[in-house]
């Protein structure tokens, strides 16, 4: 496949930012969410419904600094799961008694215990998509080949694949080297990309080799 100056000039850009962020990865690593790194948490059940951003204000006199989350994990929005790196015993003194004082609760500092959560792995978060994702390209590449079967259906799959491959890998550098947290959802959205990359590509050399027949 002969390309032109521009598309020379658009790959040679993406493969040097897939390398840029393969040094990123290599050196920093891969940029989790919080959630997903080994934290600690604190789970409370205020028994009224709550205010999130009031929480946060809370956690920002508390954690001062720190990066905090906070998940909501009831279905009646009253009660809240902080999540920190780390929690200091001062620190979940001093978040008690702020809530108690917000909310007019009773909670007691030896009642509550802090969570310690170990890390999820990137590769166990990409685990669920393996078998899908080779069930999925083994039928599309049958279906390639019935459609193309009269073509160099192997040169035009290649091309299709190899597209696809380079644009998932310049999302990922993207997001490896903007430090964005690599969250389950975004997984997601680059395997959407892929599919709708795929039936337009699909529809693109059908609609060439329909016109150069005619």
């Amino acid at each position: 496949m002969k390309l032109s100056g521009n598309k020379k000039i658009v790959l040679l850009g993406v493969i040097l930012l897939i390398i840029a962020g393969i040094v990123v990865v290599a050196l920093k690593g891969i940029n989790v969410s919080l959630v997903f790194q080994q934290h600690e948490s604190i789970s409370l059940l205020i028994g009224k419904q709550i205010n999130i951003n009031e929480i946060q204000e809370i956690c920002n006199e508390v954690f001062k600094n720190k990066k905090v989350v906070l998940k909501k994990v009831e279905l009646f929005d009253d009660s809240v799961s902080i999540i920190a790196q780390s929690i200091t015993d001062e620190e979940k003194s001093n978040l008690i008694q702020k809530v108690n004082e917000k909310y007019s609760t009773e909670f007691k500092v030896e009642d509550i215990t802090i969570e310690k959560v170990s890390n999820v792995r990137v590769r166990d978060m990409v685990r669920p998509y393996i078998l899908p994702i080779i069930i999925s390209t083994v039928l599309i590449i049958i279906y390639m080949v019935i459609i193309f079967k009269n073509q160099k259906f192997v040169k035009i799959i290649g091309k299709i694949f190899g597209i696809i491959l380079l644009t998932e890998l310049a999302l990922a550098s993207i997001i490896a080297i903007s430090r964005i947290p690599l969250l389950p959802i975004m997984v997601n959205l680059m395997f959407v990309i892929a599919i709708i990359e795929l039936i337009f590509l699909i529809n693109k050399e059908t609609m060439i080799i329909n016109s150069e027949k005619k």
